[in-house]
């Protein structure tokens, strides 16, 4: 026996050269145009699983006619899977030249070096980041779905690599993606294949933070002052240093105090409730407000000369917000602390938990501190005795601006180049011709008999996985009623749903505890997507930027894997469904080659175009709403006076911000909702039936080879239109099925077949 099959080897690979050499002679601009002419559209619509729309053969028409030009021009070699792989190829090299453009433009655009090339309007800001996303999403998807393709095709088996997997006793994949393959190909292409998938990973992780936005988040002081305080002609020993304001800087602190007084007397400042000023307030981000004025009547404060806060003032008490502090973890707790001032036990707690009590008891909402003494060391302090009676706030613009990231610019363009380049060397230097599709494999089984096989016209790729052997002889038919899943092992659904749901279950939980941690009354309808909201911000993360772009664009790689595993479901699901329609009606094979006689070629996308193109759609749009659902923020700081930088009350050095991460409830909603339909759809799907009358190959080389052992006079069968059924019947009763080019009869129930 393993002589015999060391003979095949030897022999079975020239058969297939030939007919590859056949069909580069016949495959040129004429034999297709008479091909073209020679189909009608019940032939090209005849595989759809659904019922054909009209538009449907014009849809084809259109994709074929590329095909049909590179042919003529670059002749018969790039006329089956290299015209997708050298599509994909110049593709890649368009998005080239479109990231290495945007990269000096965006570099040439920044302000002096900042990596800032808009600042403005927080809403032009907002339409420009989403759009600008949506460009990437969509250079992204060309760029991965060609990295996909070219993949496919590298971990697709030849002729040779197949007959060696039989005479070993195991299969390989046919026309689906999967690893399975690796180790059973050639290493050039299996390092092709890794190059592709390990390029990829950057491209998740790094191309939606090429682009980001920032918003501003402003320093401010919380002054608690009586009603005299701005009506009086003069800021009343504003510059006066001493007393409990000696520790902050003298400059900063006066020169705001006078700022905020003449701003009161002019009526400049926005009157708010306490309710309204605490909801203002408590915000770790500060982007629409500013100074503000904590006012309570006169006859609740001691006389200026009694005030040691600043002797002889108005003002009692003070105290800075500093937008640093939202950076740590530590720090951010108490914030806004001096919203909790009048809390006797403020020291004990954190502020941020105890917002909702003082707003349930906001008439007695107190702040800050009463001291009273000679002097600083001999004073006596106690919690303040006045409510406060309502606000004078500064309304504040936010300040929104576009960042482009060049070293993540520059990282994404060698990984293009990378891309680029590799599947231009697989198009011109890659010599095999894989089996890429079911065709693929029929035409070269009925060319060249696989004798591994012989004697299994009724195995099932299901007869191969559930036994490490099968071996030939007559069995009977059971004409049993299969499913979509049915072409698809239990393992595969399984992990396959398990992936989405569990990603599905996560998104769910991580939006309830960022709707918790926000504004739930506002924040879902008023945050729109990828909006850079001080609501929505993630606080206490890492501030480097590389970090927090790789959690940012985790979940893309997430989604890439899901979406592989869903795209392999179908296909193999679709192929099943292809399989079956052989048993009832005669047509020409789908080849990834240049179709002959009554072949057909293949879709460019490897699936239907109505299910193909709106799955590539879907993946483009579902990698868009993840990028607009966690994203890359950066905040930058603005000191008291409005402008950048953060000086602080202690006169430290200034700081310009920080990267952290921004949350859209909405678009996380959005993707929740597109994935559970997936889910559904997926499963709905699954349970279409299979017509009955073959059994199923899937996506199983062994399976296949065992329906290619035909009658020994069709002579190129392969290139005809073929059916599988009944070929023969012996005197003995037993019968034979396979596929042929003459008229066959469907097996009958309980049945010998051999």
């Amino acid at each position: 026996m393993s002589g015999h099959i060391r003979n095949f080897f030897k022999d079975s690979v020239a058969p297939v050269s030939r007919k590859h050499r056949m069909n580069d002679a016949q495959c040129d601009g004429s034999e297709l145009r008479k091909l073209a002419d020679k189909r009608s559209d019940s032939d090209v619509l005849e595989d759809d699983p659904v019922k054909p729309l009209s538009i449907h053969s014009k849809t084809t028409t259109v994709f074929n006619a590329p095909k049909e030009r590179a042919r003529r021009l670059l002749g018969p070699r790039f006329a089956g899977w290299r015209f997708g792989v050298l599509n994909f190829a110049c593709w890649a090299s368009i998005v080239f030249l479109i990231n290495f453009i945007a990269t000096i433009c965006g570099s040439a655009a920044s302000q002096e070096g900042d990596g800032v090339f808009y600042d403005g309007d927080c809403d032009y800001v907002k339409k420009l980041n989403s759009g600008l996303h949506i460009l990437i999403n969509v250079l992204g998807t060309v760029l991965l779905g060609g990295s996909n393709y070219c993949m496919q095709a590298m971990s697709a088996p030849t002729r040779s690599e197949v007959s060696k997997a039989h005479a070993s006793g195991t299969w390989l994949d046919i026309g689906v993606p999967g690893v399975r393959n690796l180790k059973h190909i050639n290493r050039r292409r299996i390092v092709l294949w890794c190059l592709l998938g390990i390029s990829s990973l950057p491209l998740h992780l790094f191309y939606n933070s090429a682009v980001y936005s920032s918003i501003s988040s402003n320093t401010y002081w919380a002054v608690s002052v009586s009603e005299s305080f701005f009506q009086d002609t003069e800021c009343l020993n504003c510059q006066k240093s001493g007393g409990m304001a000696g520790y902050w800087n003298e400059t900063i602190f006066s020169t705001a105090l006078e700022i905020i007084w003449s701003r009161a007397r002019n009526n400049e400042l926005q009157r708010l409730s306490p309710s309204e000023c605490i909801d203002e307030y408590a915000e770790l981000i500060q982007s629409n407000r500013g100074n503000v004025l904590l006012v309570a009547s006169d006859h609740n404060f001691p006389p200026p000369e009694q005030n040691y806060f600043i002797n002889d003032s108005r003002v009692y008490w003070a105290s800075s917000f500093d937008p640093s502090d939202a950076q740590s973890a530590v720090r951010s707790a108490n914030a806004y602390q001096w919203i909790c001032s009048g809390r006797p036990d403020r020291l004990d707690e954190v502020c941020t938990e105890h917002v909702d009590d003082i707003k349930r008891r906001v008439d007695q909402w107190r702040v800050g501190r009463y001291c009273s003494g000679e002097d600083i060391y001999h004073s006596h302090c106690e919690e303040g005795r006045w409510p406060v009676d309502y606000c004078l706030s500064e309304k504040a613009t936010p300040h929104c601006k576009l960042h482009f990231e060049m070293s993540i610019a520059i990282v994404i363009i060698m990984l293009n180049f990378v891309k680029a380049a590799l599947m231009f060397y697989i198009a011109f230097r890659v010599k095999e011709d894989p089996l890429m599709t079911m065709g693929d494999a029929v035409a070269s089984f009925l060319e060249s008999k696989d004798p591994p096989t012989r004697n299994m016209c009724l195995a099932s790729f299901m007869s191969f996985k559930r036994k490490k052997s099968y071996s030939p002889g007559p069995r009977p038919w059971q004409n049993a009623q299969y499913r979509w899943k049915d072409v698809t092992s239990k393992t595969r659904r399984f992990i396959t749903l398990a992936m989405f749901l569990l990603a599905l279950v996560l998104v769910s939980v991580l939006l309830d505890w960022g709707i918790r941690s926000a504004d739930v009354d506002s924040v879902i309808t008023r945050v729109g997507f990828g909006a850079v909201d001080p609501r929505t911000a993630i606080m206490g993360m890492s501030s480097s930027l590389v970090a927090n772009a790789v959690v940012a664009n985790s979940p893309q790689l997430c989604l890439s894997l899901l979406y592989f595993s869903y795209n392999a479901l179908f296909t193999a699901m679709l192929m099943g469904y292809e399989w079956t329609t052989y048993a009832f009606k005669s047509k020409g094979l789908r080849v990834s080659s240049c179709p002959i006689g009554a072949q057909r070629s293949t879709y460019f996308l490897q699936l239907p175009y109505r299910f193909g193109t709106p799955l590539m759609i879907l993946s483009g749009t579902l990698h868009w709403l993840v990028s607009q659902s966690i994203f890359l923020i950066a905040i930058d700081y603005y000191d008291a006076f409005g402008k950048p930088g953060n000086n602080k009350a202690w006169g430290s050095a200034s700081a310009s911000g920080y990267t952290t991460l921004g949350f859209s409830p909405s678009a996380i909603i959005s993707v929740i909702v597109l994935g559970s339909l997936m889910v559904v759809s997926i499963i709905a799907f699954g349970y279409v039936p299979y017509k009955r009358g073959m059994p199923l190959a899937g996506s199983c080389s062994l399976a296949i080879s065992a329906a290619c052992h035909g009658e020994e006079n069709e002579g190129n069968a392969a290139m005809e239109k073929l059916q599988w059924g009944v070929v023969s019947m012996g005197q003995d009763g037993v019968g034979h099925c396979a596929f042929s080019t003459k008229e066959v009869r469907g097996p009958a129930e309980g049945a010998v077949y051999i």
